[in-house]
C-alpha cells in the first residue's frame, strides 16, 4: 500500500495535530501529579472546638494520627482517594482527543482505512493512570494555635493582629485542603505566601 506524498497543507495539519496531542498528553499526565501545598487558615472557633472538628473531619476521611513533634506539629496518615467523576472525565477527554487524531490521520491517508481509530482503545489509560496515581498513602501535617499566640510553625507565618479564634497551618494534598476548608468554613490567610510547591 503506497503512501501518498505529503503536501505543505498536510504537513502543517499533521504538525498542528501532533502538537495538540502532545499538549493533551501532558495535561492528562499532570492530573496524577502529587500537588502538595501549605496553607494558613483562621477560624473564629476556639482552640478546643477547632481541634475536635479537625480530628473528626480527618478521621471521617480515613486519616489517623501518626505522630506529633515537640513543636506541636501533628502528622495524620491516610489513603488518597481518587475521584470517580474525574476518572471518567479524563477517560472521555482522552477518547475525544484520540478520536480527533484518528480522524486527521484517516483524512491525510485514506488508504489506512479504519486502523487509525484503534488509537481510541488507548483512552482508558488516562483514567487508569489518574486512579493509580491518586490511590496512594498521603500525609497531612498541621499545627493549631490560638490566634493571639506569638509562636509560629514556619518562618512564612508572620504575626497577625490579635484576634479571638484560632490559626491553623496545614500541609497536604491540594484537594484535601480544599475539602477541609469547605467543611470547616475556614478563612485562608495570605494565600500567596503560604502556598507550597
Amino acid at each position: 500500500m503506497a503512501i501518498a506524498p505529503l503536501t505543505g497543507e498536510k504537513v502543517s495539519t499533521l504538525a498542528l495535530t501532533t502538537l495538540l496531542a502532545i499538549g493533551l498528553f501532558f495535561f492528562l499526565r499532570a492530573a496524577g501529579k502529587d500537588r502538595v501545598e501549605s496553607r494558613l487558615y483562621f477560624s473564629s472557633r476556639s482552640l478546643e472546638e477547632m481541634g475536635s472538628a479537625l480530628r473528626e473531619h480527618l478521621e471521617r476521611r480515613g486519616y489517623r494520627l501518626q505522630s506529633a513533634d515537640a513543636e506541636g506539629i501533628a502528622t495524620f496518615a491516610g489513603q488518597g482517594q481518587a475521584s470517580v467523576g474525574l476518572t471518567f472525565f479524563l477517560t472521555g477527554l482522552a477518547g475525544a482527543g484520540l478520536a480527533c487524531l484518528a480522524l486527521v490521520l484517516q483524512t491525510l491517508e485514506p488508504g489506512w482505512g479504519a486502523w487509525p481509530w484503534m488509537l481510541v482503545l488507548a483512552s482508558p489509560w488516562a483514567g487508569w493512570y489518574y486512579w493509580r496515581r491518586n490511590q496512594r498513602p498521603e500525609q497531612i501535617r498541621l499545627k493549631l494555635q490560638e490566634a493571639d499566640e506569638d509562636s509560629v510553625p514556619l518562618s512564612s507565618w508572620e504575626r497577625t493582629p490579635t484576634a479571638s479564634g484560632s490559626h491553623l497551618w496545614v500541609e497536604g494534598h491540594r484537594d484535601e485542603l480544599d475539602g477541609l476548608a469547605a467543611a470547616l468554613r475556614l478563612q485562608e490567610r495570605d494565600p500567596d505566601r503560604s502556598r507550597g510547591a
